[in-house]
């Protein structure tokens, strides 16, 4: 009955505001979020793919390892966590993590190590039941449990600085599921599919457990078994498909919370009296890619032997093959005049409101391991012009654009349709590359026809984005490295090559003891060598906003951690 009163309360101050100043447990008022989507998908971390899902399973799950929210990285005796710190044996192989005893579902069932073997036990097996995260654990060797469940020993393939990550998983209740350890592996993975869990997840970890979901919301109400005291009673996911229709309805006190909003409603919410905001640089960046081999002929970037496997040298590297340039690229001193004749600033302006920060090289600006030395390229047009001179372009009859050797200096940038913020980008960067003499053509295409062409390496330019990882990893082995240089598959799709790369990269992800300030260092010198290689030309990383209504106080949002202690937020309207 108290749920039942409980549930009416939310949805009732969902309609109507009231005042709610008490402050105990559970009587703090509801955080209510918008859902930008249009389903939510399972409601199961194992099998949870999309962002929808996975809004709410964070506040039923458990995380292993925790994150500091300050380096955005893994860190030990973090609240609310399981782990409470960990060694790492001599040879790098073996993690034994040591486990918090105060942890439990709100069935009454302790977390234990258990639960995390549980769940590695089933990315292994994650083929059997439609999940996406199989490759999370290719590295992972054993997993072994103490008989009292709080030490956890992971052994890896080989060491790694990446090896937290792979071990890192958010853990769901592994009891619910009918598993025990006894089972090891041997157990009905197809079960999974279609398990009651997945649509009513009745146990939780998190601050909140599961109440109801319908097609308009999600309610979630006070785990009154968390190791903590939560304020909030509840959090209400409402189905709003239109981001801007969203995006009103918070500035409208509707919604009390909202994360990256349109970027063209940023400036009136920042504005509002009424909304208290949060502004970050984001994780998601996006970039100018030149193809630097003949795309006429492009090949795999490493030597192989008889069978086709890669041939590595003595240090364990890939031996780079050369390749055909290509015509207008394969020169460094265009590609570095083409990132001295675009402005930024005013791309950055048009696209995304200014809403951006400018890139140096290709770590985003909040990650640990950027260097903050290095500068962006300032725009130089007489710098740019100088560059291509020297490369041998000019422009000898006339026409406004660049030749040499008879080839006019000519090219097409392709897009994926639909995004208007790469269209603009790649609009203003063929107005601008106009000014020094070069003749752009830009495209928009299919998404999924944009990434068979960069695959196949048949290119002459791409924009496009990516999102660096949560917790962050600066580690970008695969996409400037000779190895990842695989046509139809690899992500280096530029065909870029630099050995000293290759190594640094390497050096970078073995670093005894895997301590950030120890790895930093060699970041940063990647950072300066990708920069004047001009490996890609590089753009900006979207800046981040979270927004909450004044109503909320005890808000603290930290990058990438927009709910950081929400158990402890007060909401009174």
């Amino acid at each position: 009955m108290k749920r039942v009163l409980v549930l009416s309360l939310v949805v009732a101050l969902f309609l109507t505001p009231m005042m709610a100043l008490a402050q105990g447990p559970g009587e703090g008022g509801p955080i209510i979020q918008g859902n930008g989507g249009t389903s939510i998908g399972p409601i199961n971390d194992l099998r949870c793919s999309g962002t929808d899902c996975r809004a709410v399973t964070q506040w039923l799950t458990v995380s292993s390892i925790g994150v500091d929210p300050e380096t955005q990285y893994f860190a030990p005796n973090i609240e609310g966590a399981l782990t409470r710190d960990w060694t790492v044996s001599e040879d790098g192989l073996t993690y034994t993590f040591n486990l918090v005893d105060n942890l439990y579902w709100s069935d009454g069932t302790p977390v234990t190590g258990w639960d995390w073997q549980f769940a590695i036990y089933a990315y292994r097996n994650a083929d059997k039941f439609e999940s996406p995260y199989g490759y999370t654990v290719d590295d992972i060797d054993t997993v072994e449990v103490s008989e009292d469940g709080y030490t956890v020993s992971i052994t890896f393939t080989s060491p790694s600085c990446g090896v937290l990550s792979d071990a890192a998983k958010s853990l769901v209740p592994s009891h619910v599921f009918g598993w025990t350890p006894e089972m090891g592996e041997d157990f009905d993975w197809e079960s999974l599919i279609g398990h009651p869990y997945e649509s009513a997840p009745t146990v939780s970890g998190g601050p909140f457990v599961f109440e109801s979901m319908d097609s308009e919301r999600v309610v979630l109400l006070t785990n009154f078994s968390y190791y903590k005291d939560v304020i909030p009673e509840g959090w209400l996911y409402v189905t709003v498909p239109d981001q801007t229709v969203l995006a009103e309805r918070f500035i409208a006190g509707e919604l009390n919370v909202i994360e990256n909003p349109q970027v063209g409603k940023v400036q009136e919410i920042r504005a509002n009296p009424n909304l208290q905001t949060y502004d970050y640089p984001g994780n998601t960046w996006d970039y100018l890619s030149l193809n630097f081999a003949d795309p006429a002929n492009p090949q795999d970037g490493f030597e192989k032997d008889a069978e086709g496997n890669m041939v590595l040298d003595e240090n364990g590297l890939p031996i780079p093959v050369p390749q055909a340039p290509h015509p207008l690229f394969g020169d460094v001193r265009v590609r570095q005049a083409i990132q001295r004749a675009i402005d930024l600033d005013e791309i950055m302006e048009k696209a995304v409101f200014g809403e951006g920060t400018v890139m140096p090289s290709f770590l985003v600006p909040s990650s640990w391991a950027i260097d903050p030395e290095l500068q962006p390229v300032a725009r130089d047009l007489d710098a740019a012009r100088a560059l291509l001179a020297e490369a041998g372009w000019e422009d000898t009859d006339g026409d406004g654009i660049l030749d040499k050797d008879g080839v006019k200096f000519a090219f097409e940038v392709l897009t994926n349709e639909g995004n208007t913020r790469r269209g603009q980008i790649a609009e203003l960067v063929q107005q601008q590359l106009a000014e020094v003499g070069m003749q752009v053509t830009v495209s928009a295409i299919d998404f999924n026809q944009l990434l068979d062409i960069q695959d196949s390496q048949t290119f002459d330019a791409i924009i496009l984005g990516w999102r660096n990882a949560y917790p962050d990893d600066p580690d970008w082995t695969g996409l400037f490295t000779t190895d990842g240089d695989i046509v139809g598959s690899g992500f280096n799709s530029m065909s870029y090559s630099n050995p000293e790369v290759d190594r640094l990269f390497k050096q970078a992800l073995n670093v005894p003891g895997c301590a950030p300030e120890d790895r930093a260092p060699l970041y940063w010198e990647l950072q300066r060598i990708l920069q004047e290689d001009q490996a890609y030309v590089w753009l900006f990383a979207i800046n981040g906003m979270y927004g909450a209504n004044k109503s909320i106080t005890n808000w603290s949002p930290r990058p990438n951690a927009p709910f950081w202690h929400a158990e402890d937020w007060v909401i009174t309207q």
